[in-house]
């Protein structure tokens, strides 16, 4: 019980404070003003939970109120009765007369009033059972369909229609939400009942019960409505297309007004036994139901018990509301009533009758009363619909129309509003503007409507900017300046077109920025003489205008455009805070960066070295913001690195990287500083200060930004491109394999895909990658086709042309060579001359040596400069030559003359003629002169103080040389010495399966056989074993390579070794087998492998012979 207690204090406990004296005092005046609703109150509160007493005082048990409300009185409940019979049929004029009827008997003695709490109480239990019933009923019904007792489905189905009617009234504009989706769901299971009890041919009743569950659903607009309302209506129009319900039979005509409604009248016989409601029961408790007058303050509450129950639900939750339902539904009716018959007088009191039909008016009438019905329910959306309906008619005519039109249409708003639906409340207050614009005096109204349109619009604005639609934002902004310049509040309408093309900025619609910023700096000149006569608020936003209409045409690259804008501004910033402020010092930073952008060095330096010499008397972050000051420095590097200071640029970003340290959040500007200073390190031939900057750059990178980012694949290249010039070939061709990778999926490449194919080409050739060199250096040619560098184009075409003679395509190559030097703008250049150079090196691989020493001969003797390049590299050529046919002294000589001609500072170039003299002296049989050559080359890379691998690899190479010395000499020791320390060299730069390394795998295990053949075969035997090990291991790690071609030599030689030492152990099997797989190799005929074939190929036989023996 009390728990029902509280229930009952929670569904109307919200009242305001003036109800509550009067009730509490008994002051006579409210009781006559409110009577019904005081005794209501307190007979509800007051003898709830009370035992029940009779006249005589003793306790009864639940009938009491319902003998006293049919014995008191007769003549008075009879025109009740008949009131309650009105209400029920005609739902409008007879139910008003009633209530007046029944609030005029209540007020005129306590006996009236006593009779109403019993009323009451009376209805309560009727109520309690009708709500338990229909639930109960419906529940049972949805078995029945399940199991198929169709008849007894639709018995129970329409005893819960029954119980609903009874309810809720006959009135569907009257009913909540929750009434209207609970009458529509047990619609439908009718519906379902009737289509599947195969009994029934025609299934017109089925149609009817969906029509009817449609009709109520659509009469609510989805917004407004729960989110299952929209799955239960396409639920029931699907259902509605059935075929059997296509050719079903038109529904009957509904029955006249004044005749009685099954559902309503007679309902289910079974069910008025049961529930003891008939013609006097169940019409009384209705008439009691609709007497009770709706209190709009208890709207929130019963909203709040509506929200409770679950309607679509089978059959749980259903009947929690009905209470709540049955008590307001009659309520509400009165109000809509009331409001629907002041609309129709206004109709008929201001319309011409010939002018707008009876029907019309009667139908706008009804459309206004439905518009209110739902306004009442919080149902917005609907109710600003069927205003909106309004007016189409002809009683927009009216002024006292359009009037209450407006006014309705700002209450949809207000309400719309508070309750949080902004897209509806900018809507409704738009049309009451709209309306309201149309009559002569508006009053207050206008700008209610005014403002509620401008409010909704941005907030609406801010919350489509908050989800990243600035196209919606933009639409609302504009709306608001449209209105704001109808209400002539010029400021803030261009305050919102600054709004407006900050959106297109970030859209990038830069055109509309400029656009939208020009129309505010008219309107602000709108009125106004010139600038002096200017109000502060407009100086201020036309500053801001002409600021960022500069940035927006900047990034349109509209350069002299951006430049008027900051003169223009320039001077307004002085007047207003002098030149030293931190406005006018910003905006000369950026109209400098912009004159850098265009190429006006000259105008740019003096502008920003004032601000730097400004800078250096004070805090910068006082004169401008950090960002700015860091475009400063950028700005003054720029100019000082057109003026060739590059020593000073680097100075100054020097500067710049100590200031974006102190920044928070500053790894993406610090590691564009790392990268600008790294390449200017590099641009100065200084690749060691250079990578280290560049290699933190582009760590820093990868965090902050995506891998594809333009950003990290520029700073990517610049690490590949110093990794290349300081001979670390493997990391450099990481890094462009890197680049080759995503630049098919990168649109705007930072670094053009043609230098990074060529550059990866160059790479794979010294890596002895040819095929992957030829593959990179035709994509870079397929590029260069399309652009108009010839420079670039020849220099591929002479890598490409490199590339296919080293791989023994040697017209491909010759073909290549002949378009260069068929090209007259190419004549006498750098490339002329490296592709006769190069050339010459094919003829002499050709055997048409006497050729290529007449050519190598015309360059020599050539005076240009430009062939320097090339003649230390042709004296090389030519000494190899004159060695190769016995010149010793001859070679000796170009030896000399290729020391002379190269630079200083080239350890390379003077190391590789050193190794020259070292060998032709070898060659010559002075092995001593060879050994002293050789360690004098080892102690100028020793005082050269270099540690990165171009020199350590020299060092090996070096070594390697001493290593053919001295095995020239004999001395094995010593030999197989130095050619461990190249071979650890090596490994320790290249890798261990860089062929370079295998290479060197393998001669030093041909030194180890070498030795051991002046051992015993018992400890030969070992050593042969690891050699014959150690070379397997080579043989396979070269056929891993993938590249059959380019190593087939290395394949051919280690092959035949290991022939030999099958013939060492006996196998001349194995050593036959390997002789078969050795001949499918093409070899050159004068290679001097082909001879070790052919001892090989003797030394089988001898084993053969050996062993038939």
């Amino acid at each position: 019980m009390g728990k029902l207690k509280q229930k009952f204090k929670g569904a109307t406990g919200y009242h305001d404070d003036s109800d509550s004296v009067s009730e509490l005092s008994h002051d006579e005046s409210s009781i006559h003003s409110n009577t019904s609703k005081s005794d209501a109150f307190r007979a509800k509160f007051g003898n709830f939970g009370k035992k029940k007493k009779g006249s005589d005082g003793t306790a009864s048990v639940g009938s009491g109120s319902r003998k006293t409300y049919q014995g008191h009185n007769s003549r008075g409940e009879a025109s009740r009765i008949g009131a309650g019979l009105a209400v029920t049929n005609d739902k409008r004029n007879t139910a008003r007369t009633s209530n007046r009827s029944f609030r005029g008997s209540a007020a005129s003695d306590d006996t009236g009033s006593t009779a109403t709490a019993k009323t009451s109480r009376s209805k309560k239990v009727d109520e309690k059972r009708l709500i338990k019933d229909a639930k109960s009923r419906f529940n049972i019904g949805l078995v029945y369909l399940k199991t198929g007792d169709y008849a007894k489905a639709q018995e129970n189905l329409e005893h819960s229609l029954f119980c609903h009617i009874q309810v809720s009234g006959h009135d569907a504009k009257a009913y909540t939400n929750d009434a209207i989706f609970a009458i529509a769901g047990v619609r439908e299971k009718l519906g379902d009942c009737y289509v599947a009890n195969t009994a029934i041919a025609d299934k017109y009743l089925a149609v009817d019960h969906y029509e009817e569950s449609r009709r109520l659903l659509k009469s609510v607009d989805p917004e407004d409505a729960p989110d299952n309302l929209t799955e239960m209506l396409q639920r029931v129009e699907e259902k509605l297309k059935q075929p059997d319900l296509r050719n079903a039979a038109p529904p009957k005509k509904r029955p006249p007004a004044h005749k009685s409604n099954k559902y309503q009248m007679q309902g289910n016989e079974k069910a008025k036994k049961m529930l003891g409601v008939g013609v006097n029961g169940g019409v009384g408790a209705a008439a009691a139901t609709a007497t009770i007058p709706y209190d709009r303050r208890q709207k929130k509450t019963i909203i709040g018990e509506l929200e409770k129950i679950d309607v679509l639900g089978i059959g749980t939750g259903i009947g929690k509301g009905f209470g709540v339902i049955h008590e307001i539904a009659h309520e509400v009716a009165d109000g809509i009533h009331e409001v629907a018959e002041n609309i129709k007088d206004i109709i008929d009191d201001s319309s011409d009758e010939d002018s707008i039909p009876k029907t019309r008016r009667l139908r706008d009438a009804e459309k206004f009363e439905a518009a209110i019905a739902h306004l009442e329910r919080d149902n917005h959306r609907t109710a600003l619909n069927h205003l909106i309906s309004l007016q189409e008619g002809g009683s927009m005519t009216s002024e006292d129309f359009r009037h209450q039109m407006a006014d309705s249409m700002l209450k949809v708003a207000t309400s719309a509003f508070e309750a949080g639906k902004i897209s509806i409340a900018t809507d409704a207050y738009e049309k009451a503007y709209a309306v309201l614009t149309h009559d002569k005096d508006p009053g207050d109204n206008m700008k209610i409507a005014l403002r509620g349109c401008i409010k909704c619009h941005k907030l609406l604005a801010m919350e489509t900017e908050g989800i990243r639609a600035y196209g919606s934002a933009i639409s609302h902004r504009s709306r608001v300046c449209q209105l704001l310049e109808e209400d002539n509040r010029t400021v803030p309408a261009c305050e919102q077109q600054v709004k407006i093309a900050h959106l297109h900025g970030i859209k990038e619609e830069y055109a509309k920025s400029a656009v939208a910023l020009s129309e505010a700096i008219r309107r602000l000149y709108r009125g106004v003489k010139s600038v002096d006569n200017m109000a502060n608020d407009r100086r201020d936003l036309l500053i801001q205008c002409h600021l960022m209409q500069a940035v927006f045409y900047s990034k349109s690259k509209k350069w002299n455009e951006a430049l008027e804008q900051y003169d223009e501004a320039l001077p307004l910033i002085a007047k207003k805070e002098g030149q030293g402020s931190k406005q006018y010092n910003s905006a000369s930073i950026h109209k400098s960066a912009l004159l850098v952008t265009i190429g006006s060095h000259c105008l740019a330096a003096p502008i920003i070295n004032q601000y730097l010499k400004l800078a250096e008397f004070s805090d910068p972050d006082l004169i401008v913001d950090d960002l700015d000051h860091a475009l400063a420095l950028d700005t003054s590097a720029a100019t000082n690195l057109k003026a060739g200071n590059v020593d000073k640029a680097i100075f100054i970003f020097e500067r710049k990287l100590e200031f974006v340290k102190t920044l928070p959040n500053n790894d993406e500007m610090k590691s564009d500083t790392l990268h600008k200073l790294g390449c200017l390190h590099a641009n100065k031939n200084q690749p060691k200060m250079a990578l280290p900057l560049l290699n933190q750059a582009l760590s820093t990178k990868k965090f902050v930004f995506d891998g594809k980012h333009r950003s990290v694949l520029e700073t990517t290249w610049a690490v590949a491109a110093t990794n290349h010039t300081l001979g670390d070939n493997d990391k450099a061709l990481k890094e462009y394999s890197v680049l080759l990778e995503k630049m098919s999926h990168v649109k705007d490449m930072p670094v053009d895909s043609v230098i990074i194919h060529n550059s990866a080409g160059k790479l794979f050739f010294e890596d002895g990658k040819v095929d992957k060199a030829i593959h990179s250096f035709r994509q870079a040619l397929q590029g260069a086709d399309t652009s108009n560098n010839l420079q670039l184009k020849s220099e591929i075409t002479l890598n490409l042309a490199n590339a296919l003679s080293t791989r023994g395509e040697a017209d491909k190559a010759m073909e290549l060579y002949g378009n260069l030097l068929s090209t007259k703008s190419l004549k006498k250049t750098k490339i002329s001359y490296l592709t006769r150079f190069n050339k010459s090196l094919l003829l002499i691989k050709m055997g048409e040596v006497e050729k290529a020493k007449g050519i190598l001969q015309k360059i020599v003797d050539t005076r240009s400069s430009v062939a320097n390049d090339v003649r230390g590299n042709i004296y090389l050529t030519l000494g190899n030559l004159a060695v190769s046919d016995g010149n010793i002294d001859e070679g000796l000589g170009y030896f000399e003359k290729s020391f002379d001609v190269v630079d200083d500072d080239d350890l390379s170039a003077r190391a590789e003629a050193k190794r020259s003299m070292a060998m032709a002296q070898l060659g010559a049989g002075q092995t001593d002169k060879a050994i002293l050559i050789l360690e004098d080359v080892l102690e100028d890379i020793l005082n050269s103080g270099g540690k990165e691998k171009a020199v350590n690899i020299l060092s090996a190479e070096i070594w390697n040389s001493l290593a053919r010395v001295y095995k020239k000499k004999g001395d094995l020791p010593q030999v197989k010495n130095f050619s461990k320390l190249a071979l650890q060299e090596y490994k320790a730069e290249l890798g261990e399966t860089n062929p370079i390394t295998l290479r060197n795998v393998a001669n030093l295990q041909l030194i180890l056989l070498e030795e051991a053949e002046d051992l015993e075969k018992s400890e030969a035997k070992s050593v042969i074993d690891a050699a014959k090990f150690e070379l397997e291991e080579t043989l396979e790690a070269f056929v891993s390579l993938d590249d059959p071609w380019t190593y087939r030599l290395d394949v051919a030689s280690l092959k035949t070794n290991l022939g030999f030492i099958a013939i060492w152990q006996g196998k001349p099997k194995k050593a036959k087998k390997l002789v078969r797989q050795i001949k499918e190799i093409e070899l050159p005929p004068e290679h001097t492998l082909v001879r070790q074939i052919m001892v090989l190929e003797e030394r089988i036989e001898e084993l053969e012979m050996k062993k038939k023996k």
